[in-house]
């Protein structure tokens, strides 16, 4: 959904526009992003996924099965290659192992085309938005590891501390008609675990802190 969205935001702009802003698309579904780059040579894209199965993937990386991904013998033998199939810790972990395999560079070349090393003195803060549905698995698994991975790398890399972040964030009821009781209920579940990570984080500095600086380190170790 969200990649759509930047689609339709993509087609609307004009070529002097284009200069100044950058589309990228990150899904787990091979399928879905082919059809999204044929249709806008435009947008960058980024597929999450890989051909290993949910067990491949955490015998690979031992800090997601050891500390946060909830191992279940019927997610094992799943690929995300057609998606993360409503299991935001699916996107999750296929999220971590992208950046791991260096599959990130299509986003960060296109972070880099909006600073151009010419000397000229940046005169307007990068404005970033992060557009994603929080119903399905993929993007509501993937919007605050993707926040953080973009933040971190303009400090790391570009040395960019000035940069405002928002996101556009889609919620399950839009999705519901012509859905059974069940899938309903599975919709809400992912948007409401969306936005209880998404409240913890952003109160990092309270009462809930605690819990938050677990997650910001766990996510920081991707």
């Amino acid at each position: 959904t969200g990649c759509k969205v930047v689609a339709k935001v993509a087609q609307r702009t004009s070529e002097e526009q284009r200069k100044r802003v950058r589309f990228v698309c990150i899904d787990t579904d091979v399928n879905d992003l082919r059809k999204l780059r044929e249709a806008n040579p435009m947008i960058k894209t980024i597929q999450t996924s890989a051909p290993y199965s949910v067990g491949e993937y955490l015998n690979n990386n031992t800090f997601a099965r050891d500390t946060w991904f909830p191992t279940h013998h019927i997610l094992n033998g799943k690929t995300p290659t057609e998606g993360a199939g409503q299991v935001r810790a699916i996107s999750r972990l296929a999220f971590d192992t992208c950046i791991s395999e260096g599959a990130m560079k299509p986003l960060e070349k296109c972070i880099e085309e909006l600073y151009p090393l010419n000397g000229e003195a940046v005169q307007q803060a990068l404005r970033i938005i992060v557009v994603s549905s929080l119903a399905g698995g993929t993007g509501s698994g993937i919007i605050l590891p993707a926040a953080v991975y973009i933040k971190s790398y303009l400090e790391k890399r570009l040395r960019r501390s000035a940069s405002v972040m928002r996101g556009f964030l889609l919620l399950p009821d839009i999705f519901f008609d012509g859905k059974s009781p069940e899938e309903i209920n599975n919709l809400g579940a992912n948007g409401y675990a969306a936005l209880r990570e998404l409240d913890a984080f952003m109160r990092r500095g309270d009462s809930v802190g605690e819990g938050s600086d677990r997650f910001r380190r766990m996510t920081l170790k991707m």
